[in-house]
């Protein structure tokens, strides 16, 4: 006789964004068919028991580029380990590629080898040819579409005249833009003026990118997406001084969405001066002023979302400095070491980690309450947490391809031990049961109003 659900979570502490209830968690399908104390477990054909544990909305991660040493399948797999049971990735549209192949491109490289859900992000490389293609994304499900105010040598930067034409169309379409905010041609001067000094690039990195110049550029991205009423995503806050004009423009009632990064919530310029080319990352690692203050923004609401910029590059610890890329592996260690630092250190609760990596992401790009809640009705997207389990974070027991982790030796309080996604046991005690090509394309759709 069919059983009634299919796995019964039995004892666990159910966290929502609003508070932590202890609750049963039924599953039949790919959805969450009940969430209430007292289920019974003759009703089920698996019983796991929850006890001490934390039972959380899976992770979406809106941050990650499938592109370097791990392809769509390889970082699917890595992000499950941590949590993660929803990907958003960055579709690369470089100079010479048309938007929408590539948008297609990546939706079928995702169908085969993502074991896990995904959507997609348009990256405009060249919006001044890319721009006229916008429209016709949001035909294949794609809402959101980044640009760089950085990178100007690489000649990846959009200027304020294609920025605002590209804001322009994205919210007449309904859509998003997100930038990545350093003022590119001031911060090249910078490099290339500490180039002629024959400065130490490693020891002057801070200095060639400096605080104010995210901060210009953040004000400035604000400033042309109100003139052209279009809602706006700063990927990887990293300063203080960025948080300045965020705040005002959310107080004014702007559509500004905020994330900050886990690098730059536990690390700082220390961290590249003993680790070079590994941590060499952009928008840089920063000061503890900066790091303190990203925490601040949290508490208060400022940053909305927390996500990984997953960008695992092939170097080595004695790679030259300048020639080597920006970029590294996190979306595995993400949810761990964000809840080691705040919710360990009483800086957040177990309630706002699931706002930062569930419910706002969920919200903004349109996917909630199908994902990032736990409700009758929504997918069976989730993990059990376990708050007590100790480990130590190391290269070796990763799953990335990149042969490193910036937190290599880090002894971490909490672990995910079990990821579901639509009713599916993906890892389960360390054991990987994901497949390739179970992961389903997610379209997205933009919120408008606060979160």
């Amino acid at each position: 006789m069919e059983k009634k659900y299919d796995i019964l979570f039995q004892k666990g502490l159910v966290v929502s964004g609003s508070g932590i209830r202890k609750a049963d968690v039924a599953v039949k399908g790919e959805k969450i068919a009940r969430v209430e104390p007292g289920l019974k477990k003759e009703e089920a054909g698996r019983i796991i028991d929850a006890s001490g544990k934390y039972v959380m909305p899976g992770v979406i991660d809106v941050h990650v580029h499938p592109v370097y040493e791990d392809d769509m399948g390889g970082l699917s797999l890595t992000a499950a380990h941590g949590g993660v049971t929803t990907l958003i990735h960055f579709a690369y549209a470089k100079p010479g590629m048309k938007l929408i192949d590539t948008i297609k491109q990546y939706q079928e490289e995702g169908s085969k080898k993502s074991c896990l859900d995904f959507g997609i992000h348009g990256t405009l490389f060249d919006p001044a040819s890319q721009i006229e293609e916008i429209p016709r994304a949001f035909d294949l499900g794609v809402s959101s579409f980044k640009m760089f105010m950085a990178y100007a040598k690489l000649k990846w930067m959009t200027d304020d005249y294609h920025l605002a034409a590209a804001m322009d169309l994205i919210a007449e379409c309904g859509g998003m833009a997100m930038v990545h905010a350093e003022n590119g041609l001031v911060t090249d001067y910078l490099e290339d003026r500490s180039l002629k000094r024959g400065e130490d690039q490693r020891r002057v990195f801070l200095m060639t990118r400096p605080d104010r110049l995210e901060a210009e550029a953040i004000f400035r991205a604000i400033t042309i997406a109100a003139v052209t009423r279009c809602p706006l995503y700063i990927v990887h806050l990293s300063t203080a001084k960025g948080v300045l004009p965020l705040q005002q423009a959310k107080a004014e009632g702007q559509a500004v969405y905020v994330e900050t990064c886990p690098q730059y919530l536990t690390m700082t310029d220390t961290k590249l001066q003993r680790l070079g080319p590994l941590a060499k990352i952009g928008p840089p690692l920063r000061t503890e002023k900066d790091r303190v203050a990203l925490w601040k923004a949290i508490q208060e609401g400022i940053v909305d979302t927390v996500a990984s910029d997953h960008a695992p590059k092939a170097k080595k610890l004695g790679d030259p400095f300048f020639e080597s890329p920006f970029g590294s592996p996190q979306t595995e260690t993400m949810f761990t070491v964000t809840y080691d630092e705040g919710v360990n250190k009483g800086k957040i609760k177990p309630e706002r980690c699931v706002q930062l990596f569930s419910e706002n992401p969920a919200r903004i790009f349109g996917l909630y309450p199908k994902k990032g809640t736990i409700r009758q009705g929504s997918d069976a997207d989730l993990f059990i947490f376990d708050p007590e389990k100790f480990h130590m974070l190391q290269q070796q027991t990763q799953h990335s391809g990149a042969h490193y982790t910036l937190y290599e030796g880090r002894r971490c309080k909490g672990k995910p031990v079990l990821v579901m996604q639509r009713g599916k046991i993906l890892v389960e005690n360390g054991e990987t049961r994901a497949r390739p090509g179970d992961g389903k394309f997610q379209p997205t759709k933009i919120i408008k109003g606060k979160l």
